[in-house]
């Protein structure tokens, strides 16, 4: 029967001391491991090993973890740019080279500087890229092959030739891009040049608007490797996320406060006049 102590409580003190006893020292939170030779060594932690430094190392070599902690961020993000644009764009006209298929357009440099610089706007996110230049690219074609049936003496399909019917097509073309853009809510300003070099008849064959799209998702899946792997950024998959936009800042194509005031401000001055 266990022993009372003065308030009337059990006694647990010689549990204590036998724990005591038969721990003199007190348990360390290192892991130890018993050898064959009966002796205990640490077990070294998965932190101290060489998969782990080399990881936290190439963590810090990551765009957003420059920009938020580097002085010089800026100069990071200027040579991220040109790295990654130089690199994507050179892969796609390697590719081109390679296959001799059509998959250099100019809209694909704009965006290729969008997908870069700020690549966690909404701009950037693959919905807008691939289905903002697939619309931009139908909506031309539309307005081509429409205005050709009105005018089949026009000669639309020559881009060298400049007549009104060409004018009404080129403003067809840019009035349907950016309806359709703004009503499938994924703005992506480079794919307006897609419009209008389809309305101009650079696109004469079916097999470049394939080039085109395929362009696009070569880029963008550069895009989602550079940017997720060295960036170190949330890239989305497909749409764009506006509660984690706005934890990034320039990258995500927000300006900083002062800006913001000074813009908010002129837009009160000319409201006010």
């Amino acid at each position: 029967m266990r022993k009372l102590n003065a308030r009337g409580l059990p006694d647990w003190s010689e549990n204590q001391e036998l724990q005591n006893h038969a721990s003199p020292h007190p348990a360390e939170p290192a892991i130890r491991v018993l050898t064959g030779y009966g002796r205990i060594v640490p077990k070294k932690s998965p932190q101290q090993g060489f998969i782990f430094r080399l990881i936290a190392f190439l963590a810090h070599l990551q765009l957003i973890y420059l920009v938020k902690s580097a002085k010089h961020w800026r100069l990071f993000l200027i040579l991220y740019v040109f790295f990654k644009g130089a690199v994507a764009l050179g892969i796609i006209t390697a590719v081109a080279f390679v296959t001799h298929f059509p998959l250099l357009f100019p809209p694909l440099g704009p965006s290729a500087f969008i997908l870069f610089n700020t690549p966690m706007s909404p701009n950037a996110s693959p919905k807008n890229v691939i289905l903002s230049h697939t619309v931009a690219a139908l909506s031309g074609l539309t307005a081509l092959h429409l205005l050709v049936l009105i005018f089949p003496e026009a000669h639309l399909s020559n881009p060298q030739i400049l007549s009104w019917p060409r004018v009404a097509v080129i403003g067809l073309a840019m009035g349907l891009t950016g309806a359709l853009i703004l009503a499938l809510r994924c703005p992506h300003p480079p794919a307006a040049a897609t419009a209008l070099i389809v309305a101009l008849g650079y696109f004469e064959t079916p097999i470049k608007v394939l080039g085109l799209l395929l362009a696009l998702v070569l880029l963008v899946l550069q895009a989602f490797l550079f940017n997720r792997i060295l960036g170190g950024m949330p890239y989305p998959l497909w749409k764009c996320d506006p509660k984690i936009a706005r934890d990034y800042g320039e990258l995500a194509g927000i300006g900083d406060e002062t800006s913001s005031f000074w813009q908010r401000l002129t837009i009160k001055v000319f409201q006010r006049r």
